[in-house]
């Protein structure tokens, strides 16, 4: 009888075991930049192990810092209705992932002489620049915040921690070197595409999705408009845009492969691996590292 009991405790104890195994493979990943989808802002990823090239050029000098970096994300928000977005008009806020010891960090900023310690009554601390407007801190291992704003309010996104990008479209943009999302923007990055102002303001969701392959980059864009009438001309103007330029450019092309590269259902318009030449790449990459 006791040996029953002990094969029957050894059972449980296993089923309990593989449950909370089963529990913890189940839980949904979170991403940092997530939290940062506010209405009218941009959001901006980058696979920092994809686009070494553009972290150290973005942080300059510290080139230690920027070979640890694993990814950076930044929530932009216009403070004008100018387009393209101007880099000095940008609110910005941004979270830098990598192989970062938040003692270590925290301790040399401590001591840098442009930084002084902020603090607030709840507690919370972090670090301003003492003749610019850029705050930032470690508040925990591999995770830096930064903004050119309030700390306090970039350190309340960060932390609560919202899935305002859904979990399927935050998974695609992790697995693009560059990931572009905006929800009802006023304004957008300027990417060579000859796109108006009034295709941006009258889109209810952008995402854009780049990728990389041996210095060759595509994109995988996803428009939707505020109504399908929208959507069919934004289709005709973006497929209009890319014939004429692969015309200016004498590449051949084929009408049944672009018929498979821009979609449209509905309201959303698809453009499915489209190539993005040195000068739209240059023109997106000049934008990120001057905000950064």
């Amino acid at each position: 009888m006791k040996k029953s009991k002990t094969v029957v405790l050894s059972v449980c104890i296993v089923l309990m075991l593989s449950s909370c195994t089963s529990l913890a493979k189940r839980e949904r990943p979170y991403f940092l930049f997530q939290g940062m989808a506010q209405s009218g802002s941009i959001v901006a990823t980058v696979d920092a192990l994809a686009e070494p090239d553009l972290v150290a050029s973005a942080f300059g000098d510290l080139s230690e810092f920027a070979h640890r970096a694993k990814r950076v994300s930044l929530s932009l928000n216009p403070t004008n209705d100018v387009y393209p977005v101007e880099q000095d008009a940008l609110a910005a806020y941004g979270v830098v992932e990598g192989d970062y010891s938040r003692f270590l960090l925290n301790t040399g900023m401590m001591y840098a002489r442009e930084l002084s310690t902020k603090s607030n009554t709840d507690g919370l601390s972090w670090f301003s620049q003492k003749n610019g407007p850029l705050s930032l801190y470690t508040p925990k291992n591999g995770e830096l915040v930064f903004t050119n704003g309030s700390y306090e309010h970039a350190y309340a996104s960060y932390k609560d921690r919202q899935r305002l990008i859904n979990d399927e479209v935050a998974l695609q943009m992790a697995n693009a070197s560059i990931a572009l999302y905006a929800f009802e923007p006023e304004s957008f990055f300027d990417l060579g595409l000859n796109l108006p102002q009034s295709v941006f303001q009258q889109a209810r969701e952008v995402l854009l999705l780049i990728h990389q392959n041996e210095g060759n980059y595509t994109v995988n864009a996803f428009i939707t408009m505020e109504t399908p009438k929208l959507a069919t001309t934004l289709s005709q103007m973006v497929r209009s845009g890319y014939l004429a330029r692969l015309k200016k450019d004498k590449i051949p092309f084929k009408i049944a492969e672009l018929k498979l590269m821009f979609l449209l259902d509905e309201d959303l318009v698809t453009i499915m691996q489209m190539p993005l030449g040195d000068e739209q790449m240059h023109l997106l990459k000049q934008s990120l590292t001057g905000v950064l």
